[in-house]
């Protein structure tokens, strides 16, 4: 246990005398060791006062205050995977202004990593929710963003962009607008963030607020409803679409969808949960009270899904924070499901289990938890990227860790096996 508890700083430097921690003798499917414990953590994008983990301005006039909404993408039947977050450079707040989005790639699954890049950042506007998905067929790389504007305008008339690259992101076009694909009728559009899947058809999938936005083979992104949320106004209608999710495709075909629920839900009293829907776009089966309210509890904040197959059986793969308490982002909990999502009570781990190093209430700790993403490799392991807010007063509140903490993104690798018991 103690290793894997260890916070690796720095870049690449730092993971190379890192080397292969595990003790034990890989399998011959994973490119690299783990700890014993089958759990790994390592800072990739660090906050202004994480040290030499820190990310400098592009200015070269300090670094970045925060870095939040993470995005991890492994390129199918390659060893390189690329994580995305947005650069906050003076606070954590939604309205501080002028975000740009950072990238760093790995060539070797995950275990060394280039020094971050600016992806996009053209203009004083804020780049936000990354959503990255790689068509196989096509060999090409898609991160989806929004272009916001800063202050008090952030939620008026966000645009949709995306910026591509056919070499397994070593280089990107320039961000391009996609007006056709915004959401009509509403001002805070949500793009993911996080990951779009390619369904087993060769479609693309990338969740959005209110809608998937998907691409058939040869064809271009169109839009397509979802249901909009629990909350029913006077007229008989649920007019608040969802906001930031997720989607993945189970072992039937069909997909599943995992939202967060709307703020007028929460504000209502409706369920702290996950609100989850399985079908087709034009088909969805909305499950009841057992299913899609009780079994993922949830704060109100954004949570990570994909489908991964371990020891030749399928499963979805799930984190968020376990908490009925609103807005604490804190508790985070991976789960697994053997049976497309139908249930999630089996295979649960806090990762609280393998804390970070610097794991605390006091001030300089960082406390683990918030937006998060996941991929999976092909070599068994899963990634993971987490927020992880720095502790400015002992003993912090929640509103000290999410209105006046600096933000840094912390990597997880792990083994299923962390979360999944093998079969005896």
């Amino acid at each position: 246990m103690t290793l894997s508890r260890r916070m690796f700083l720095g870049g690449a430097a730092g993971v190379a005398a890192l080397g292969l921690t595990g003790a034990g003798v890989a399998s011959p499917q994973r490119a690299f060791a783990l700890d014993p414990d089958g759990m790994e953590s390592k800072m990739l994008f660090g906050d202004a006062q994480a040290g030499a983990a820190s990310i400098p301005k592009e200015s070269g006039n300090g670094n970045y205050h925060s870095c939040r909404i993470p995005a991890i993408l492994a390129i199918p039947g390659t060893s390189v995977v690329i994580a995305v977050v947005e650069g906050r450079p003076n606070h954590n707040l939604d309205d501080s202004g002028n975000f740009n989005l950072l990238m760093r790639r790995s060539t070797d699954l995950g275990l060394t990593w280039s020094v971050a890049s600016t992806l996009a950042g053209a203009s004083l506007d804020c780049w936000a929710n990354p959503t990255l998905v790689h068509d196989r067929i096509t060999g090409r790389l898609y991160c989806f963003m929004l272009r916001r504007q800063s202050g008090e305008l952030v939620e008026v008339d966000p645009k949709l962009y995306i910026a591509t690259s056919d070499d397994n992101g070593a280089t990107w076009t320039a961000p391009v607008a996609r007006t056709d694909l915004d959401r009509p009728g509403t001002d805070n559009d949500f793009i993911g963030p996080g990951n779009g899947i390619q369904r087993a058809d060769g479609s693309l999938v990338v969740p959005a607020r209110g809608r998937l936005i998907i691409k058939e083979p040869g064809g271009d992104w169109v839009n397509h409803d979802v249901p909009n949320g629990l909350y029913v106004n006077d007229k008989g209608e649920r007019p608040h679409p969802y906001g930031e999710g997720t989607v993945a495709e189970r072992s039937d075909g069909q997909l599943i969808l995992n939202y967060r629920a709307t703020n007028w839900e929460l504000d209502r009293g409706f369920p702290m949960a996950r609100r989850v829907a399985i079908g087709n776009p034009g088909d969805w089966q909305m499950f009841g009270e057992e299913h899609w309210r009780t079994q993922i509890i949830d704060p109100g904040s954004h949570g990570a899904q994909i489908s991964h197959t371990y020891n030749g059986n399928p499963y979805l793969i799930h984190l968020n924070s376990n908490s009925s308490t609103r807005d604490n982002r804190y508790v985070m909990t991976l789960r697994a499901s053997a049976d497309d999502g139908e249930t999630w009570r089996v295979y649960q781990q806090p990762l609280s289990k393998d804390p970070l190093a610097s794991e605390g209430d006091q001030v300089g700790n960082l406390r683990e938890g918030g937006y998060s993403a996941l991929t999976s490799t092909g070599s068994g392991i899963v990634l993971a990227l987490v927020e992880a807010r720095r502790v400015q007063v002992a003993n912090p509140t929640l509103r000290n860790l999410n209105l006046e903490s600096p933000c840094a993104v912390v990597l997880r690798r792990f083994d299923p096996s962390w979360i999944i018991t093998p079969a005896a």
